[in-house]
């Protein structure tokens, strides 16, 4: 009987330890790492295009100082910049673009991880689906070029999957 008592408790301890656990503040560091929280969310401003231009103006960034656009344009000046970029917009410019030298990087807002808010493990353990919302801090008036309220947590989704070496982030999804 003592034998029969011994085996099921080794049983149990060895089955216990091979259940593999999620937690939530391991997600948020696999993530983080894998997705390089907190980072900068950027736009690009295309400084010759007229559309370009004039989301700047609708967006009411050339009446807070921010930049000045031309309203008109000689033929011989046609591929110059239109839109220029003031002194007070300085703080939010990051970089011009490596590939495209008319066209300016700006700062947005920082974004970082806010919270996990659901974790499904799937049956083989090996494999997590997670949820989690994105919060946007320091948002700059720029912001106001995009298309979607940066007030609100954005809502994610990943996938996990687990190695030897620990959860990875599946970079396809």
């Amino acid at each position: 009987m003592k034998t029969v008592s011994v085996f099921g408790l080794v049983v149990l301890f060895l089955t216990s330890c091979s259940q593999l656990k999620l937690e939530k503040e391991e997600v948020a560091s696999v993530i983080r790492t894998e997705k390089n929280y907190p980072k900068v969310y950027e736009y690009e401003i295309n400084m010759t295009d007229p559309a370009s231009a004039r989301k700047l103006l609708d967006a009411g960034l050339e009446a807070e100082g921010l930049v000045t656009v031309d309203k008109t344009q000689k033929l011989k000046d046609a591929g110059q910049p239109i839109v220029h970029f003031m002194e007070k917009a300085k703080p939010y410019l990051l970089r011009i673009d490596e590939k495209y030298d008319n066209v300016q990087v700006v700062k947005v807002a920082d974004m970082d991880l806010a919270e996990v808010t659901s974790i499904q493990l799937q049956e083989d353990n090996k494999n997590a689906t997670v949820e989690y919302t994105v919060a946007y801090k320091n948002i700059t008036p720029f912001a106001k070029l995009m298309k979607r309220d940066l007030s609100v947590k954005k809502t994610e989704r990943a996938s996990l999957f687990h190695f030897d070496t620990g959860w990875k982030l599946d970079k396809q999804r």
